[in-house]
């Protein structure tokens, strides 16, 4: 093998590691090489030993490697936001809510109440007795509070509560795809509902230039500490980045260009993300018939669907990939409707002198829909009808399995003993034949931990092994196996994100991303799953996290 003595000196040979490749040619491995910044070689360390003497040799003592792990869909900003605010997850009562806003208050003493806003994330109303939203009240009826700006999201993102000190700049009290609450008096409470959070979001204070870069660096740090290789920054994060552009009311067209692997794998812009409804939480999921538990409720939709399919196909004719926001059973048929509709059509307008066989057509169509890897973000609840037809279509499910661990105490209830069977079912997904079946967290919706992910997945438990199910799990038979979750957090995520090729898994010629952790994920109990710890994140053939590596590479 032809080197030179610089690059030996700064490339290094991993072995006697128990390594999950997430490639299918060669799925476990004992060894592989990196050199500037990619791996080289993989196989055991006798071969690679003698290949690639001078290497500096490292011995991982039989330690567990997977490839860099890769959240399908997250909120970087968000995460970041969330490490520096009121930390509402898991607060039992609107008591506790309270409590936790004014012990922030107390321990940020600087806030100026004149001109800053105190701004929370992650209450949940079915973790409380009531099951009934908060209002303005809730946090007004303490003195101490009410003399500031509070503004207070829900753990879905999907819903705001403010205090009456922000409610009186409002003026609107009707919008479109959301709900602003009022009591039965038509007293403003202080509830945003989708669309509705808009008007917030136009009087809330835009942060500093240094604090949004100091919320980056932490939710960077927080991913590395998880393994995680997957998220912003061009030049100055050690993330690669598959940035989604969010688009609301059909703007932006006109001005997004495709980037590709920006700052050494670092950046890449090729997508959109459209919204279709609400979320479920919320009884803001867009619902083909009445809620179970609120026959007055529906959902919303947060666009219109007769203006996306030509929506669609303006990005498709761009070349970008287009990912839309859908949580219930009407709003993934009307886009599994839209997206076939664009593929159709471009058929058909590259045929126009060739009369073809509706079998011909869906051909085409599938060949269509497997180039340009159009996603559907969370596909939660679904028709099994429309569960075949994303399969057929091609068309790739981004699922978050926590999501199902979160949601089981209720979404039964919710849905209905009926409708509840083709919701959060990632076996029937797989049986329709996608041909990725990436996984996220949707951080900070949920923790970022992929772990917890991983354990959501192949047991559908939650994390102390319970369900309402009892222990084989909330509807076992719409489990993963270990390997597809692994490959969901990895290759499979790759795949979304048209990256396959450069990342996602251990191989010759991808960036040598990986992570050490101190158990076999593969082969321990389950249970003990949750508690997995990184002890390294390599990214680029670098340490960025940890301390195995530590002064070695």
């Amino acid at each position: 093998m032809n080197y030179n003595s610089s690059e030996a000196s700064n490339g290094y040979i991993i072995h006697n590691a128990n390594i999950y490749t997430s490639d299918d040619d060669l799925p476990k491995i004992e060894s592989f090489v990196v050199m500037n910044g990619k791996f080289i070689d993989v196989g055991n360390k006798i071969d690679l030993m003698e290949k690639w003497k001078g290497f500096k040799s490292i011995d991982l003592k039989g330690r567990t490697i997977l490839p860099g792990l890769i959240d399908a869909h997250g909120h970087l900003q968000y995460l970041g936001n969330s490490l520096l605010s009121v930390n509402l997850i898991g607060s039992k009562s609107v008591e506790e809510m309270r409590e936790r806003i004014r012990e922030y208050i107390n321990s940020h003493p600087d806030i100026d109440p004149t001109t800053e806003w105190i701004v929370g994330w992650g209450w949940d109303q079915t973790l409380w007795t009531s099951k009934s939203f908060p209002t303005c009240k809730d946090i007004d009826c303490d003195p101490f509070l009410e003399k500031y700006s509070i503004s207070m999201t829900r753990i879905d993102g999907h819903v705001v509560l403010v205090n009456k000190k922000i409610l009186v700049k409002i003026e609107e009290k009707v919008v479109d795809g959301g709900e602003i609450g009022k009591d039965k008096d038509g007293e403003l409470t202080g509830i945003f509902v989708d669309n509705a959070m808009q008007l917030i979001m136009k009087i809330m204070p835009s942060p500093s230039e240094q604090k949004l870069l100091q919320q980056l660096r932490l939710a960077i740090y927080r991913m590395h500490s998880f393994g995680l290789i997957g998220v912003h920054d061009a030049k100055e994060f050690n993330i690669r980045n598959y940035a989604m552009v969010e688009v609301l009311n059909n703007n932006y067209i006109d001005d997004i260009e495709i980037v590709e692997g920006l700052g050494d794998g670092r950046l890449t812009v090729r997508s959109v993300k459209l919204f279709m409804d609400g979320a479920l939480g919320s009884w803001g999921a867009a619902m083909l018939e009445p809620y179970s538990d609120d026959q007055t409720k529906n959902g919303f939709l947060l666009s219109d669907p007769a203006l996306l399919p030509p929506e669609i196909r303006k990005w498709m004719d761009k070349g970008i990939q287009v990912n839309t926001h859908c949580i219930g059973d009407k709003a993934n048929h009307l886009v599994i409707n839209a997206y076939e509709s664009a593929f159709k059509d471009r058929v058909l307008s590259q045929n126009v002198d060739k009369e073809m066989s509706e079998q011909e057509i869906d051909e085409e169509v599938k060949k269509i829909a497997e180039k340009v890897r159009f996603r559907i973000e969370h596909a939660q609840i679904l028709t099994f009808e429309d569960i075949k037809r994303v399969g057929r279509l091609n068309i790739i499910p981004s699922m978050q399995p926590t999501h199902a661990i979160s949601d089981m105490k209720y979404a039964e209830q919710r849905l209905g003993s009926e409708r509840i069977k083709g919701a959060y079912a990632w076996r029937s997904f797989i049986e329709a034949g996608v041909k990725a079946f990436p996984l996220s967290s949707d951080f900070p919706v949920e923790h970022v931990n992929p772990f917890l992910g991983f354990h959501a997945a192949i047991s559908r438990k939650d994390v102390d092994g319970n369900s309402p199910h009892g222990e084989n799990g909330w509807f076992p038979s719409q489990k993963l196996t270990r390997q597809e979750a692994l490959k969901g957090f990895t290759i499979d995520a790759a795949y979304a994100g048209f990256g396959e090729t450069v990342m996602g898994s251990i191989t010759i010629g991808k960036y040598a991303d990986f992570v050490i952790i101190d158990r076999d994920i593969m082969e321990v109990p389950e249970i003990q799953i949750v508690d997995t710890q990184v002890l390294t994140t390599v990214f680029g053939g670098k340490v960025v996290f940890g301390d195995v590596l530590k002064d070695v590479i």
